[in-house]
């Protein structure tokens, strides 16, 4: 039972987005929140695609501001033999007009468990499909996915893909709708990508000298103070900020570094490359009267596994993936998570990463595997840092209490000494692993293993608070 293509007419967009070389599959992240107040409550928070010389996998990763199950105005008469389903439109050998449509709908209405079935039609020509998929449909991450043969679609050299979603509340078919509608998304060929105009070029990495050692404190008005082998790249003090910066990270050399503000504005200095911001894509801040705008502020950045890209996450879990970091889920798409997020750890992967939030969760999202978390506690969580090869992680709490997981050593941390109005907010790692640094508001700085202390800001007048730091 097919539903027609005509009752899910599906609003999509999307943007085309570059690839590493000699990759299969691409994908792109929608900078749309989801809520109540934008696209109906509904959105395309996430599409990707793979396509191989005989396999073409096709995924979108949706999220509500109510969910259906629970609406009482769900109607699933609304959208004719299915409650709620997607479609991917693809286009194929450089063609800027679809040829094929892919759809992945539930069947069944809402008095059992939903069943996903999935074909794929010529454009428009629903009541004849080409082949039959093996769809499915993740409860826990939101996610429809369809595998088909290329066959299906003749073998194309090269497809790109958009797609949305829709579902029935009431006597409205509410429908995702990105705000970049036309776009297309996704262009592979065959074990390759078709590159879209690339962001600033990552530098090659040039490692750090064996024994040097350094890091960088930054205040609350991006203010950079750099210690022992860390050179100073250049701050945002001396500028007039809209939002205060709560973040920074280095590139993979040490030879530069981005601060993030609240807001999401990135600033690269140094080697670092930029592959976008917040303000970049339309979203206005947390609480401003923008149309568009965060549903919460920034709270922290780090770069991809190979520093080609970043990460930003929210204080709702919310997460942004920018250059080559890929998206693979956040807390609004899981339905939330306790307490406000306050750090984003990426996996040694490069396809998964952790969220934390201040009451001592951990989230383990795509492949990252989550080894444990010190749950609620009488000190919120402040900072988290993963170890090298990715097999744990430290999470640090205000008071200065460190806790390990997985392959991280316990090696203390200033409980005692810090908390109050002297908070502990930051911690890194050394480069080899062995240690770490924990600084406070006031810039204190703390050592741990085979951290050594290279100065710190402790009795120095700041403008603002340190609020993160970094280094190696």
């Amino acid at each position: 039972m097919w539903i027609s293509l005509a009752s899910l007419v599906v609003a999509s967009g999307s943007l085309l987005v570059a690839t590493p070389a000699g990759a299969t599959s691409a994908s792109f992240t929608s900078p749309d929140p989801c809520s109540a107040t934008i696209d109906n409550g509904v959105c395309v928070a996430a599409i990707s695609t793979d396509y191989t010389t005989s396999t073409i996998t096709l995924g979108i990763t949706v999220g509500k501001a109510t969910d259906p199950t629970t609406d009482p105005n769900w109607d699933p008469a609304q959208v004719p033999n299915g409650a709620t389903g997607v479609v991917w439109n693809i286009f194929v050998d450089g063609s800027t007009t679809p040829s094929w449509q892919a759809i992945d709908v539930d069947v069944d209405n809402l008095s059992g468990p939903p069943t996903f079935t999935g074909a794929v039609f010529p454009y428009l020509d629903a009541n004849v499909p080409t082949c039959l998929g093996a769809a499915s449909f993740s409860t826990s991450a939101n996610t429809y996915a369809i595998s088909l043969p290329a066959s299906c679609i003749s073998n194309p050299t090269s497809m790109t893909v958009d797609g949305g979603w829709a579902y029935s509340n009431g006597t409205t078919q509410l429908v995702a709708q990105e705000p970049t509608s036309g776009g297309m998304c996704c262009s592979v060929t065959p074990g390759s990508t078709t590159p879209a105009p690339t962001p600033t070029p990552t530098p090659t990495p040039t490692p750090t000298p064996t024994g040097q050692h350094g890091y960088w404190l930054v205040g609350s008005d991006g203010g950079i103070f750099s210690f022992g082998s860390a050179q100073f790249h250049g701050s945002t003090g001396s500028m007039k900020l809209q939002r205060p910066v709560v973040g920074i990270t280095p590139t993979a050399n040490d030879g530069g570094y981005w601060l993030v503000a609240s807001d999401g504005g990135i600033f690269s200095f140094g080697d670092a490359g930029f592959y976008g911001s917040i303000p970049g894509i339309g979203l206005g801040p947390a609480g401003s009267s923008t149309p568009k705008r965060l549903n919460a502020p920034i709270v922290g950045m780090v770069p991809s596994a190979d520093g080609g890209g970043y990460f930003m996450v929210a204080s709702d879990g919310g997460v942004f993936a920018f250059g080559d970091a890929a998206f693979e889920g956040s807390c609004p798409g899981i339905g939330g998570c306790s307490g406000a997020a306050v750090a984003v750890m990426p996996d040694a992967s490069g396809n998964g990463y952790w969220l934390v939030t201040a009451t001592g969760r951990v989230y383990a999202f795509g492949d990252a595997i989550s080894y444990g978390a010190p749950g609620p506690q009488s000190a919120p969580v402040t900072a988290a840092v993963r170890t090298k090869d990715g097999g744990g992680y430290w999470i640090l709490l205000s008071n200065g209490t460190v806790d390990a997981y997985g392959d991280a050593a316990a090696l203390g941390g200033p409980f005692g000494a810090v908390g109050g109005a002297d908070p502990a907010t930051a911690i890194f790692t050394t480069s080899d692993g062995g240690g770490y640094w924990v600084v406070t508001a006031n810039g204190a700085v703390y050592t741990y293993g085979d951290a050594e202390n290279d100065g710190s800001m402790a009795g120095q007048p700041l403008n603002g608070s340190i609020i993160a730091a970094t280094g190696w």
